[in-house]
């Protein structure tokens, strides 16, 4: 982590904490995603033992044109918030940053670039370095907060989630979601003796062929840099590149590199926490997330090869996800919530097949230092790291395998197998709330899946 980053973290940190730890885990709540809050599918998920849904904006239809409003697509979100607390049913408010409008893409620089000049294939709006986003992005959560009435209590929000990725998480895009861009120009430093003729933004083909998200002109040139962002720490150093301005590169510089990337992701989240504290909204704020992220071991294997794409089985090096770095800074914010979006992913059944898929009361024991969680799915490592930093946690399973960017694998169990299994291992990994992914299979003959099942396992039967 840089000097200048960490400052970002611990400044911003100190500003919005007095800080209330999570509440103690009671019974375990049920809810369901993307609801569409119809007055029939809440009285009968009310009935089923449903507490909490999931309401998904859109920032596209949010705000359409700069400044200028959808008051049609405003009231249908009131009467959405308004049927489900008629029903007594707590409302989690999606923000939508991963649905911008055209007229955000359009502005310059406002797509992460990849270290081999791609963009991302889905969403890849740049939240983290680009100034003009940001501003675009907190205009919007200020009408948004001015709009639902969000620093009141009868809001009838009781959560609000937040995210960088395409999918609403806390992620860069993964290392396969590249498609080959246009080549945009973007300003450089004067190149240094023995690098003329190199472009040090293209990755060296016989190095890797994994893709970093921080090659824009803002992270590596400070033009259109966000405020409280930060520099690259090795401006125009590709992962892998043995040299940097005609010296070797250490360890100690790609570690360095690799703080900075994963801690500008991180405060990614740190701005959108204070942005709804600033607005005067008090509530709970869910982060969602996928997978184990980085496991220390890998972490070091990896900056030894200066992150040359190995020890990084998946993927989560590019994305930045160093959770054993990052937990503990969202754990000192006030009020905020991981949740796991991966329960019974197919990391799940690969680690059923071994018996190392249930989460056990031991597992936070000199969790950083264990040799065995390599062998963990993403939900046993990711809640007890939770666990271990103080962070509460809540948790849904991925959804239908064959649904895009829902990490479907053919190995993956189907959603009928997510309902058996996943509110289980919920329940074991300490979780406070367990949602369905997604409303829509609950109701739609022929998924799989339907609301008399879920009532079964929220009852605590077998689907």
């Amino acid at each position: 982590m840089t000097g200048l980053a960490r400052a970002t973290v611990s400044s911003v940190a100190a500003l919005l904490c007095a800080c209330t730890p999570p509440a103690p885990a009671g019974p375990m709540t049920f809810g369901v995603l993307n609801a569409a809050c119809t007055e029939e599918r809440i009285v009968a998920e009310r009935a089923a033992g449903v507490t909490v849904v999931e309401l998904p904006l859109a920032w596209d239809r949010y705000e359409p044109e700069p400044g200028q409003v959808d008051t049609a697509y405003v009231a249908e979100v009131h009467r959405k918030i308004d049927t489900c607390r008629a029903a007594d049913m707590r409302v989690v408010l999606g923000l939508g940053l991963q649905y911008p409008p055209d007229w955000v893409r359009a502005l310059p620089d406002a797509v992460l670039r990849g270290s081999a000049g791609n963009t991302p294939g889905h969403g890849g709006l740049d939240l983290v370095f680009n100034a003009a986003v940001r501003d675009a992005a907190s205009a919007y959560i200020g009408r948004l907060a001015a709009d639902l009435s969000l620093a009141s209590s009868v809001s009838g929000v009781s959560a609000v989630r937040v995210g960088v990725s395409g999918t609403g998480e806390l992620a860069y895009p993964g290392p396969d979601a590249a498609v080959a861009a246009e080549a945009q120009p973007m300003e450089e430093e004067p190149a240094d003796p023995g690098t003329a003729g190199e472009d040090p933004d293209v990755a060296d083909p016989g190095l890797s062929t994994h893709e970093w998200w921080a090659f824009g002109a803002a992270p590596q040139t400070g033009a259109g840099l966000a405020d409280g962002a930060s520099v690259s720490p090795l401006p125009g150093w590709v992962p892998g590149q043995p040299e940097w301005r005609g010296a070797a590169v250490t360890t100690d510089q790609a570690d360095a590199w690799l703080g900075w990337y994963t801690t500008s992701l991180v405060d990614t989240v740190v701005w959108q926490v204070g942005r709804l504290r600033e607005l005067g909204y008090p509530g709970d704020v869910h982060v969602p997330l996928a997978g184990r992220g980085i496991l220390p071991a890998d972490r070091a294997a990896a900056v030894d090869g200066l992150l040359d794409g190995r020890a990084d089985p998946d993927g989560a090096l590019e994305r930045g996800l160093d959770y054993p770095s990052q937990f503990p800074v969202l754990a000192g914010l006030d009020r905020v919530v991981v949740d796991f979006t991966g329960l019974d992913d197919v990391q799940a059944v690969t680690a059923r097949e071994r018996g190392q898929d249930r989460c056990l009361p031991d597992d936070t024991d000199d969790l950083l230092d264990r040799t065995d969680t390599a062998d963990w799915p993403g939900q046993r490592f990711t809640s007890a790291l939770a666990r271990h930093t103080g962070l509460a946690i809540v948790g849904e399973n991925p959804g239908p395998p064959d649904a895009p960017h829902t990490g479907g694998d053919p190995a993956s169990d189907t959603s009928a197998q997510q309902l058996q299994r996943a509110p289980d291992y919920a329940r074991e990994c300490g979780m406070t709330e367990f949602w369905f992914a997604f409303e829509d299979d609950l109701f739609t003959p022929g998924s799989g899946v339907d609301l008399t099942a879920y009532a079964q396992r929220i009852a605590g039967g077998s689907a």
